[in-house]
């Protein structure tokens, strides 16, 4: 956390995504559904943050804005209003991209109607690699068609009674019975966990952005044959290991296949 002077006020402010709370993260949510700018975006967070609203006022030795508090109001010149827009750079890493570096999960336990669905640990560190494989193939389908395939996608890693490394999932908990913006900020930790494994993992995950054309599935399902050395009696222990534990075994394979070709 950062503390901030706003006035003669001192405020304590989120310096990441990982210190914002579910309020905060399901706000930006919220507003990122509308036409904004990046400057209101993190003025609104700014805003929101303290509890305040604002109004602009006009006055004979200048206009500003008015900060209204529950017990105390501040005003700001315009320039100084606007500088609160910087408490929440770390929100977006260009004008049109959001930086997703939320690790934390912030639903390990979610009611959704009658039912309690649990949730992975931060950074996903203790799911399958089964469940990244599926995880995988449903957020590639959700490049076409978000919506249609959200619901499937979360049900991977969101498990009723108690979290499980099973990559089967009931995605009709998640239909119509939870809020859209706690769907994006459930994606925004998956995101953020697979940025913190892809740099933890750079020569698995060498960062190329161009757009997969290839099947995801497929795709995996040869890495899985692979590991397993051809052995179909092995590939069902292979997707039940820990994705790290199974990162860390084809990060070790390459390595060695590096080393090799060196010598």
């Amino acid at each position: 956390m950062k503390k901030v002077k706003i006035g003669n006020q001192n405020f304590n402010f989120p310096s990441s995504w990982n210190e914002m709370t579910v309020e905060q993260l399901c706000f930006l949510a919220k507003i990122l559904k509308g036409q904004v700018t990046t400057t209101e975006i993190k003025l609104k967070m700014a805003l929101f943050s303290i509890g305040a609203r604002v109004r602009r006022y006009h006055r004979a030795y200048g206009d500003g804005y008015a900060i209204l508090l529950a017990k105390k109001n501040i005003y700001l010149e315009t320039d100084q209003f606007i500088q609160l827009s910087s408490i929440f750079d770390f929100l977006l890493k260009n004008e049109n991209e959001l930086d997703i570096k939320l690790t934390k999960n912030p639903f390990p336990k979610i009611t959704v109607g009658k039912k309690v669905l649990y949730g992975p640990e931060d950074g996903l560190t203790n799911i399958s690699y089964g469940q990244f494989i599926m995880l995988q193939t449903w957020q590639h389908r959700m490049t076409n068609d978000f919506n249609k395939y959200i619901d499937d996608f979360l049900a991977v890693i969101w498990k009723q009674d108690k979290f499980n490394t099973s990559d089967v999932g009931n995605s009709s908990l998640f239909h119509y019975m939870l809020d859209n913006c706690i769907k994006t900020v459930m994606c925004w930790y998956y995101f953020g966990s697979i940025n913190f494994i892809s740099e933890k993992f750079p020569r698995i995950f060498p960062g190329n952005d161009a757009e997969q054309t290839q099947d995801v599935f497929a795709m995996q399902q040869r890495i899985v044959d692979e590991m397993a050395g051809g052995d179909v009696t092995k590939k069902d222990m292979v997707k039940q290991c820990l994705l790290y534990d199974a990162l860390f075994t084809m990060d070790m394979a390459m390595e060695r296949e590096e080393k090799k070709k060196k010598s």
